[in-house]
């Protein structure tokens, strides 16, 4: 089972890229695996949920509080409505102010993703680029090159969807929908 992880803007939708992203990674059956939140999360998610007779489920890893019992709720607004399996972590959201090495929910973004996709976003986004780098996950960015402009070694990046739908083909193996049961006969 493969899941693919898309990171991007929690503000910024980016609709163009993430659309046909969302579209194509339901078309390919795989899981899809966000942040749960708004923007590119929102519209990747939404997208991916929109195909008629998608196998895949939309996974979501949601940031929380606790909650004064000692058990922990989603942050206001998560996860966004196009989450079929909302994954909560007591892990924080990225701080920028934080040290380098804290453990934070980009961790479990990463880490539970076979394959990711980085669409254009603020400092979570490079944290997650970096963590991908980091334990060598394979790793795209979709977008102009100028959403992306930094020298770092090992960053592929792209504006071609074709090169996007290669990339998870050269790195996940083709996934079957699943067999109907067959119904004995009267």
């Amino acid at each position: 089972m493969a899941i693919v992880g898309v990171m991007g803007s929690g503000v910024d939708e980016w609709a163009a890229l993430a659309t046909p992203v969302g579209v194509l990674i339901a078309n390919s059956h795989h899981d899809l695996l966000t942040g749960a939140g708004r923007g590119v999360m929102t519209s990747v998610a939404r997208a991916f949920c929109s195909v008629p007779g998608r196998w895949g489920r939309s996974i979501g890893i949601v940031p929380t509080q606790e909650d004064g019992a000692g058990g922990f709720v989603a942050l206001q607004g998560y996860p966004n409505p196009f989450v079929d399996l909302p994954i909560l972590t007591p892990l924080p959201r990225k701080d920028p102010r934080s040290p380098p090495g804290t453990l934070t929910r980009n961790h479990v973004n990463v880490l539970s993703s076979d394959v990711l996709i980085a669409l254009p976003g603020r400092a979570g986004t490079w944290d997650e680029i970096a963590l991908c780098l980091r334990f060598r996950k394979p790793l795209v960015c979709f977008g102009e090159a100028a959403a992306f402009a930094v020298d770092t070694p090992g960053l592929v990046t792209t504006t071609s969807l074709e090169d996007v739908a290669a990339f998870l083909s050269a790195h996940l193996a083709p996934r079957a929908p699943p067999i109907e049961p067959l119904h004995p006969h009267g």
